[in-house]
């Protein structure tokens, strides 16, 4: 992850890329939670559709059983025969009347009828419009359930009959309130009848009593009829693909007043719900992943159109802060990053000219001096400071200098100065002036220094030590030597910025200047005479600088003492 953090491109790609996978993640949760809210929706609108047909199915069969049970339990006349048929065991004419009402409603190869004693002991069973022995629908329990109950008048139940599912309707049979037995009336639940249970809840449908499906629509083959008999073994609806297709097989009890005696297995196909979200989110995972590949795209080529700049202000900003003011960068943009470049190369040329301003000024001012003109804040005036000034005069320069070339005059003077202001500058001293073939140099102003009468006598050393092997070189080309007189004072100066607001010099005046420039007049060449003043205060190592005696100078009242320096070696290397 470091090299998003380090890179502007990288970010805006995982922007983008991000984005863009946050925007498809949402779309694609929501359409799929969609898609299971419809699925769901579906599955209960089927189930429900599946519970009307057959509840309607239902109705019908034991508004059936009820309409062939009323000339049985509603007639005195056919109550008091049944009375009298079951007490003397008459089954011919329990038979006989029973075909007679099965024949009435055409339902004499359908129907099963079940009479029993009031003891619920079945006294007759037929089934297809014939006699068979025994209870071959298991009906006793339901007759001893309706003959011992005070409330109920009639059960419901499903049994299986020579492999047929029928729906029993069971009524209580009664004279002169005393309880003479139970007919029974089952109509069969045929295949058909399934079928339309499962064409119109679209869904697959299964009768089952035990763990038999009894009977089933045409669609439940081998592998969908183990699921969903597996499906009863579970209260909660089962999910499940069978040759890739999705199903949701739930069941429920075909009575609901008698649960145990069978259920009703509904598969419904989950995969045409499905499929037209499926078709959605494969859409959008398609353009999805084309849209993240274009964010891709698109985010590479925007990074590099950005970062390339970038960059290149970047590698400029090295150079500049190298010292190469001359830098540009290539300005290939209307944009804000080409208003970027523009600005950069401004200030680029803004910084060249101010270079070019310290330039000049640091060769005509010192470097102290020109950083304060540069920043504009040189105002006239000045302050007392403690200072040493030093003046270096060549001795004799004018009359060496007759006959010669007036470039020649310049070249010599230029190669004296420049040895002389170098030994200020390496002691950290100002340059004030130069005055025709004499420097005047100032130590302690305008930066403030401890050790100005120190550095101002090694300075004169160094000029004097410049000079000699200046000499020497110009002895080897035979050439006459030059000398030099230095004088030192140190003490109490104006400091400041004189002049005009337009035109103005840093300086320092007052009478150590004077008494520097009036010892300069007095010193030899390579003779260094320095003030009483500097000679006390340069206590940073081992001056050798005999006295002189007491001279008076123009200018000043008394007699000055003065000091002629041979050395001076630095304290650290005098405790060596």
């Amino acid at each position: 992850m470091n090299w998003i953090r380090r890179s502007f491109g990288a970010k805006l790609l995982a922007a983008l890329v991000g984005t863009v996978g946050l925007l498809l993640a949402i779309t694609l949760l929501t359409v799929r939670s969609q898609t299971n809210r419809q699925v769901r929706l579906e599955e209960e609108r089927s189930v429900e559709r599946a519970s009307q047909v057959f509840e309607q199915l239902n109705d019908l069969q034991r508004a059936q059983a009820d309409q062939l049970a009323r000339p049985f339990t509603e007639s005195r006349r056919a109550t008091i025969l049944l009375d009298e048929a079951i007490q003397t065991g008459d089954i011919e004419f329990l038979s006989g009347e029973a075909a007679f009402e099965l024949m009435r409603s055409g339902l004499e190869e359908d129907a099963l009828i079940v009479l029993t004693d009031d003891e619920g002991a079945p006294i007759m069973s037929m089934v297809g419009g014939e006699t068979v022995p025994g209870d071959p629908a298991g009906v006793e329990a339901l007759a001893t359930a309706l003959l011992q109950s005070d409330s109920l008048l009639t059960l419901s139940a499903y049994r299986v009959v020579d492999d047929r599912l029928y729906n029993l309707q069971a009524h209580y049979i009664e004279l002169g309130f005393r309880p003479i037995g139970t007919l029974t009336f089952g109509l069969p639940v045929e295949g058909e009848d399934v079928n339309r249970i499962a064409t119109i809840g679209g869904v697959e449908a299964c009768l089952a009593i035990g763990n038999v499906c009894v009977e089933s629509s045409a669609g439940v083959d081998g592998p969908l009829m183990n699921a969903m008999m597996s499906a009863l073994e579970s209260s909660d609806a089962m999910r499940t693909t069978i040759d890739g297709a999705e199903w949701s097989i739930q069941h429920q009890p075909l009575l609901s007043e008698a649960p145990g005696s069978g259920r009703r297995v509904v598969a419904v196909p989950l995969s045409e719900v499905r499929a037209p979200f499926d078709t959605i989110q494969l859409t959008l995972l398609l353009t999805g992943a084309l849209a993240l590949v274009l964010c891709g795209f698109v985010g590479l080529a925007l990074s590099r159109q950005l970062t390339r700049p970038v960059r290149d202000l970047v590698t400029a900003t090295g150079r500049v802060a190298k010292g190469d003011y001359e830098t540009e960068v290539e300005v290939s943009s209307t944009d804000e990053m080409g208003t970027l470049a523009d600005a950069f190369n401004d200030m680029t040329r803004g910084l060249l000219v101010r270079e070019q301003y310290r330039s000049v000024l640091n060769k005509v001012v010192s470097e102290d001096v020109a950083e304060e003109l540069m920043r504009g804040d040189v105002e006239l005036g000045g302050e007392n400071r403690m200072v040493t000034v030093l003046f270096a005069d060549i001795r004799g320069f004018t009359p060496m200098t007759v006959g010669m070339e007036p470039q020649e005059v310049i070249g010599l003077l230029n190669e004296c100065m420049e040895r002389l202001s170098s030994a200020v500058d390496i002691e950290g001293g100002v340059v004030d002036k130069y005055i025709g073939d004499e420097i005047m140099a100032v130590f302690g102003a305008p930066v403030a220094q401890d050790d100005h009468a120190c550095r101002s006598v090694r300075a004169a050393i160094r000029m004097r030590d410049g000079i000699a092997e200046m000499n020497a070189e110009r002895a080897r080309r035979g050439e006459a030597p030059l000398g030099v007189g230095i004088g030192i004072a140190s003490g109490i100066a104006v400091a400041g910025n004189m002049g005009s607001a337009e035109r103005m010099n840093y300086t320092v005046l007052g009478e150590t200047v004077n008494l520097a420039a009036r010892l300069t007049d007095q010193a030899k060449a390579g003779e260094i005479l320095i003030s009483e003043q500097t000679e006390e205060w340069a206590v940073d190592g081992t001056l050798v600088a005999p006295s002189v005696g007491g001279r008076a100078l123009k200018g000043f009242e008394n007699e000055c003492l003065i000091y002629a320096v041979e050395s001076f070696e630095p304290l650290e290397a005098a405790q060596s």
